[in-house]
């Protein structure tokens, strides 16, 4: 793993949509935008990415309880931006900026991976696989009626034309879809925030140095600092201005 303090110093941040040109230079990109629309000046600008890594909303907010009564708040209820989010929508024109070969991993609920893994094929892309995050301290709720919900999941394709990265360890003689780590509770920036050791194992086995990661949904910039740790450059949108000037705090502490 770099040195993170002696890269972080090397870092340039890019906020202005305007120096979109530069993109493939800079080793990070961090825009306060819809990520349609950034998807869309990437592609007028022939912008090219090794791998998209990312978290969109869940679309399962809801403002009642049906159970939830121990959560100690009302329903579960993450924000405005989760309810009724189009998960179909971002995907139509991701093919036009990942390379041949290049990687897409994408956190989801269970409920949606068939859509997303149908629309996905529909692009040009092949589902290799459904990655597990096994949290060692799951949330428990409605415990006497249900099973603690100690796993989610994530999508794994790669567009067609080109051999993928794949970074399996040689002393492994194979590697399981999943991986063990705590929620990470404490110090939470975004209420759907990921494991940061999580993301950087992803990055690690899934791209290579020097690889350009788009996260359309970037949050509290968990990617982002996972590439950077990773010597990886990083490219990400976030809509909500708080969570974006709150990655932005994040990736230059």
């Amino acid at each position: 793993m770099a040195d993170t303090n002696k890269l972080i110093k090397n870092v340039n941040i890019i906020s202005e949509i305007k120096n979109l040109k530069k993109i493939q230079d800079i080793s990070c990109n961090i825009y306060n935008i819809d990520c349609s629309k950034l998807i869309s000046k990437m592609i007028k600008n022939k912008i090219i990415v090794d791998a998209i890594i990312t978290d969109p909303p869940y679309n399962i907010s809801r403002n009642h309880q049906l159970g939830y009564s121990n959560m100690g708040r009302s329903g579960m209820d993450y924000g405005n931006w989760d309810y009724g989010f189009n998960q179909m929508k971002w995907l139509k024109n991701i093919s036009e900026i990942v390379k041949p070969g290049g990687t897409v991993i994408i956190f989801n609920n269970w409920k949606n991976m068939g859509d997303i893994a149908k629309e996905l094929e529909k692009h040009g892309f092949i589902v290799k696989d459904i990655i597990r995050w096994i949290k060692n301290n799951p949330m428990p709720r409605n415990i006497e009626r249900r099973y603690v919900n100690d796993c989610e999941l994530a999508i794994w394709a790669v567009k067609e034309g080109s051999p993928w990265t794949f970074n399996k360890p040689k002393l492994n003689p194979y590697l399981r879809p999943e991986f063990k780590t705590g929620v990470g509770i404490g110090n939470r920036i975004h209420p759907t925030q990921k494991n940061l050791t999580l993301i950087e194992k992803i990055i690690e086995i899934h791209t290579k140095e020097g690889d350009i990661i788009f996260d359309p949904f970037l949050g509290s910039g968990t990617t982002a600092v996972a590439a950077l740790n990773y010597k990886r450059r990083i490219v990400g949108s976030e809509i909500d201005e708080k969570y974006y000037k709150k990655a932005i705090e994040r990736i230059k502490q």
